[in-house]
Formats: C-alpha cells, structure tokens, sequence
C-alpha cells in the first residue's frame, strides 16, 4: 500500500526481526559495515529541502547527508512537483536515508515541534547568526529553499534561527547543494564533540529498526521471505 504524504517516514520499526532473520544471507564485509555506520547514525540533525528540484542538486544533498550521518532527509514542496531521489550524484545514498515528503509545511513544522526540534534556515543577510555560532544544544532541522526563489516566506513564522554562511567573494550565496554540505559537514562535527552520544547518535532501538528497514531492501518478497524462514526457525 502507498504511504500516505505529509507523514513522516522511517519512524516505525516494521519487521522487528528482519535483521535476524535475513543478515545472514549478506557477505559477512557487509553486514559488518552496515553494524559499524549505523552507530554512527544521528537524527539530532535532519535536512529539509524547499522545492529543490534539479536531481543534481537532490542528489548532491543527499549524499552529503547520507555521508555525515543525518538519517533524515525531507522534502516540502509548496508548489513544485517532488524531485526524483535517484541520480548518479547521490551514489545510492538514498538506499541509507529515511526520505519524508509533505505538501503542508505547517503540518512538517508541527511535526517537528512535537519532535523538539528546533528551525534554522540559511539566508544571505540580516541573520542572528553565522554558522559556526548556530546554538546546538538542542535538536535542529536545516532548512533549505528553492534553487532560484530562496526559501519561501511561509516559513518565517516557524523559523527558529536565521544564519548565514560567510563568504568573502562577489557572489551572494552558494548553490544549495554546496549549502548543504557545509552546514551538515559544519553541525556534525560541532555536535559530535559537544553533544553526549547518548543525545547524539541514534538510541538502541532506533539503530535495530533501521537495520531492519535497511536489510529490508534486499529482499525482493518481504513478507513471504520472512515467513518461510519464521517456520524453519520454529
């Protein structure tokens, strides 16, 4: 069945002993680095991108998500049509992300608050904050606009801190591709040494469900792979 929109995805465990029951079908190289990156795995940063819509850039983004750890990627599109998530560019990092659409950013925000994150959002000028003074202490979402019309001012109510990234040339802003990896890359590594790994990195039981939902997509018959092997287990 189809997910519905406007809910957030990868939150449910699904299968709770998929990972049992199908790990060890996987070359034991594999299965030991899937074990090894998803300690590394933090839903304390998340990205959003604003009706971002070329796959390069789609896939350069999530890429550089997939690469700093952020489990998250989501997509709000106010009046752009949902961009493909597989490029050449992204290198497959879609497979390893937990990708949410919605069409109501009000009810993303919602979402988010529920959640305890906090709202940033990258403009060109007029900002409380530089990126490497963006606070932290709490869990924050990045959000990113459209590639020529900026983020939406629907947002403006619900942003939490407004930042700049500094720059020293004639230019105005960065394409938001290279926006993303240098705010993800810039947050990562501020919070990996200041934030307590507990608070950090993915609890024990969201690591399991992911492993669960990430050896999911080898399987081409989920469910009846699972009861098959269920019964031999019995």
């Amino acid at each position: 069945m189809k997910r519905p929109r406007d809910v957030f995805m990868g939150e449910d465990e699904g299968a709770s002993d998929a990972w049992e029951l199908l790990s060890p079908r996987l070359a034991e190289a594999r299965r030991t680095r899937m074990m090894q990156i998803v300690l590394e795995r933090t839903a304390y940063i998340r990205l959003c991108l604003q009706d971002v819509h070329d796959p390069h850039n789609v896939g350069a983004c999530m890429r550089t998500a997939e690469a700093n750890g952020v489990q998250y990627c989501d997509f709000v599109n106010l009046y752009q049509k949902f961009p493909k998530t597989t490029s050449t560019v992204a290198r497959g990092a879609n497979t390893w992300l937990d990708l949410s659409r919605f069409r109501d950013h009000e009810a993303y925000v919602r979402g988010l608050k529920e959640r305890g994150y906090k709202i940033a959002a990258a403009y060109p000028t007029q900002c409380s904050y530089e990126l490497d003074t963006l606070p932290i202490d709490q869990p924050t979402a990045v959000v990113l606009g459209n590639e020529g019309e900026g983020l939406h001012d629907a947002w403006a109510p619900h942003i939490d801190y407004r930042f700049s990234i500094p720059m020293y040339g004639m230019t105005e802003s960065y394409n938001v591709s290279v926006s993303a990896a240098l705010i993800l890359y810039s947050l990562v590594q501020r919070c990996r040494k200041a934030i307590p790994s507990d608070e950090f990195f993915l609890p024990e039981k969201a690591q399991h469900a992911l492993l669960n939902r990430w050896v999911a997509k080898h399987s081409r018959s989920l469910e009846k792979e699972l009861e098959n092997l269920r019964t031999r287990k019995s």
